[in-house]
């Protein structure tokens, strides 16, 4: 069998409800390449999605199923799925149809036109409630201003690949995977195309908000030494804080042992600072 001109990497958790009007879109394609696979990445799906995905694959061979032994979470299933892609160029999309598949296939042709290894989303709106775009725009704000390397605001995982940037990616060692902010790490030549991402075309969102947390939380902390700076700015604020409380107080307790421990801490630092 002949390497595939287009992977596209498909994570999902619990779809039951939207994997059905994916496949359709999917098959209702126009122009999509004579050669492709559909990597569809179970990240411990429990309500027969991945048994949805296992019959599709035995009526059509461009269709492979990997389940994944638990919930590990959307970014190590993206990773899975980008080890076993064997095409030329790799997409990346999510299967509630929030990333549309017409899309995708646009940033392919763009990518095989121009001199890039990266095409990429960056969504100019959202369908989603308030509070969740308040979040997500206050997060991609957060994570510019941090990031030690330049991103691109409020684009996403949505993007296709060169066949050399996947390889480079997987290179990576890191072992906490975010990999829009590894895909930007690698300074690849890319280009962002905006899209209005739509809302989402059935069922309700499997990731809960302490999920979302927790990989906003890891894409803050693992790109950037700024919150490690601002938290050892932080230590020694409270530090000299605490020493002049208890070097005000000892003022009035001349003679207390809590009075001499304060003092001596006190002509410490000062005697770090002249140093």
């Amino acid at each position: 069998m002949k390497q595939p001109e287009l992977s596209i990497v498909i994570p999902f958790l619990n779809e039951a409800k939207v994997l059905p009007l994916l496949r359709e879109r999917l098959e209702k394609l126009a122009d999509r390449p004579s050669r492709w696979e559909l990597l569809f990445v179970s990240d411990g799906s429990t309500d027969g999605s991945a048994q949805f995905i296992e019959a599709w694959a035995k009526a059509d061979s461009c269709v492979k199923l990997i389940i994944l032994t638990r919930n590990f979470g959307h970014q190590y299933a993206i990773s899975a799925g980008l080890s076993l892609a064997s095409g030329d160029y790799v997409g990346i999309m999510d299967a509630d149809l929030q990333d549309e598949p017409e899309v995708l296939l646009e940033m392919y042709r763009l990518l095989r036109a121009e001199p890039v290894d990266v095409v990429y989303a960056v969504r100019t709106r959202r369908n989603e409630g308030r509070v969740k775009r308040f979040f997500y725009y206050l997060f991609y704000r957060l994570f510019a201003f941090l990031a030690d390397t330049p991103v691109d605001l409020d684009s996403g995982d949505f993007c296709v690949i060169s066949r050399r940037g996947v390889e480079l990616l997987l290179g990576l060692p890191e072992r906490l995977r975010f990999v829009r902010g590894l895909r930007a790490w690698l300074g690849l030549r890319s280009k962002a195309i905006p899209i209005a991402r739509p809302a989402r075309a059935a069922g309700a969102p499997q990731y809960s908000s302490r999920t979302l947390v927790k990989l906003a939380t890891s894409g803050l902390t693992s790109f950037s030494i700024k919150p490690l700076r601002v938290g050892l700015m932080c230590g020694a604020l409270l530090c000299f804080l605490a020493m002049t409380a208890a070097l005000i107080r000892g003022s009035c307790t001349r003679g207390s042992a809590g009075y001499s421990l304060a003092r001596i801490c006190w002509q410490a630092c000062a005697e770090d600072a002249r140093q």
